[in-house]
């Protein structure tokens, strides 16, 4: 299963638009996916205080047990002063260390300007690797018009599929117990 995690509080973003388009793309390929709306399902601050030991009713064990439950994961959102949504940072900020790894997650972030999105993947990536996952090559910096009538453009599809085959391709070697290791130092 995939996991999409949706950072952007907006019902017709095209934050969500994409990552639903990603999904659909994913499921055309024979992968399951789960989709985490932040905005619906973790509205509320986390409380630090159950960090460490969280109650088993709470957002925090649910969203750290449905990551736990996924091959690969992505990671939507906004762009907003720069940035990547508070509404993801709150979510990861309460996942554990190891929350990504062995797992590829792929990036999308949707900005008002043709290279805002690229920062926010770019910050995204950091948070990736302290949670020991690995970013997938292609990411998504998207605007507004990269879509028509809520259609991807020709080449927003194009990186689309890359994503989806980056994804697919790392999370198919992780399952199947690929190594790490430089085959010719061993």
């Amino acid at each position: 299963m995939i996991l999409g995690i949706l950072g952007s509080a907006s019902k017709d973003s095209i934050t969500r638009v994409a990552l639903l388009a990603v999904r659909d793309r994913l499921v055309a390929a024979g992968e399951s996916f789960d989709l985490v709306d932040l905005a619906v399902e973790y509205r509320e601050l986390h409380d630090v205080e159950q960090y460490d030991d969280p109650d088993p009713v709470s957002q925090t064990w649910a969203l750290r047990r449905r990551v736990a439950a996924a091959a690969a994961v992505v990671l939507a959102t906004p762009v907003y002063h720069g940035s990547f949504s508070g509404l993801l940072k709150n979510a990861v900020d309460h996942l554990l260390g190891d929350a990504f790894a062995g797992r590829p997650v792929g990036l999308v972030a949707n900005g008002g300007g043709p290279r805002s999105g690229g920062g926010a993947c770019d910050q995204l990536r950091s948070v990736v690797r302290a949670l020991g996952g690995w970013s997938a090559p292609t990411h998504l910096a998207i605007t507004g018009a990269d879509f028509i009538d809520s259609r991807p453009s020709r080449f927003t599809s194009e990186r689309m599929d890359a994503l989806v085959n980056e994804l697919r391709t790392f999370a198919t070697a992780s399952r199947t117990g690929f190594t790490t290791e430089c085959p010719a130092t061993g």
